[in-house]
């Protein structure tokens, strides 16, 4: 039997187990949670993000760097300028949350899957609402209150799981209980992600360097903000509109 497309944020791949859990001493639900309430203000906390970073992204032995400038929204809408070195955009990437057009290439174009044209471009099987969640310091996907907890004391760190039908969500958070990165997996197939250099802005713990890894893939993408503005007011005009007819999922 061949593998299916699992309907997921953004991994495809044979269904099997994920690696298994870190073993963990159990902790009280009184600290569960108030680990996952404090993720869940912080995701209400951004509703949009504004900002300049240097990208890299690896694959395999070649690595690309280059400047962009970045307009997100929580509801999966984004726009990514590729700069040149006068600070001109060169390329453009934006989203209405599913679909993804790209403007200044060779031949401009676009893909009602976005994220087919997310993976050619970043080497990431990736949705564009999980990018953005991603780029803002979020959890890929919203934690419920079913969610198990653990501490585990060599790494100093607690970990949240929380698994449905198709895939595994694990997130390491450090002793304040602010997210440091984790993992998602669908089957053996996974992504795992990294939140360093927090810094406060405006109130809100923010990373400042974040770095997505597929799973037994040679990719690597690393951003790194140079500047950052936390809830501005961007016009919805700066996004792609959404086409006429029912939306689509958004999964990949």
């Amino acid at each position: 039997m061949g593998c299916a497309l699992l309907a997921v944020s953004f991994l495809a791949g044979c269904a099997s187990l994920p690696p298994p859990r870190e073993a963990g001493q159990p902790v009280p639900h009184e600290t569960r949670d108030a680990l996952v309430a404090r993720l869940l203000v912080r995701q209400e906390q951004i509703q949009s993000l504004r900002g300049i970073a240097a990208v890299e992204i690896a694959v395999s032995e070649e690595t690309r760097r280059f400047r962009e400038a970045l307009a997100l929204k929580n509801d999966g809408r984004f726009r990514l300028e590729t700069l040149n070195a006068f600070g001109l955009p060169v390329l453009i990437v934006a989203s209405d949350g599913n679909r993804v057009v790209v403007h200044g290439a060779s031949e401009p174009g676009g893909s009602p899957d976005g994220c087919e044209l997310l993976e050619r471009l970043l080497g990431l099987r990736v949705s564009p609402a999980t990018l953005v969640r991603l780029l803002a310091g979020l959890p890929p996907r919203r934690v419920g209150p079913s969610v198990f907890a653990s501490y585990l004391p060599g790494r100093r760190v607690y970990l949240l799981e929380e698994e449905d039908a198709d895939s595994v969500q694990r997130l390491y958070l450090d002793l304040s209980g602010t997210l440091l990165g984790g993992e998602i997996w669908a089957g053996r197939r996974g992504l795992s992600f990294d939140f360093t250099a927090v810094r406060d802005v405006d109130g809100i713990a923010v990373p400042m360097s974040i770095a997505i890894t597929q799973a037994r893939r040679p990719v690597r993408v690393t951003l790194t903000y140079e500047a950052i503005d936390v809830n501005p007011i961007l016009a919805d005009q700066f996004f792609p509109s959404p086409p006429a007819g029912p939306a689509q999922s958004g999964g990949c």
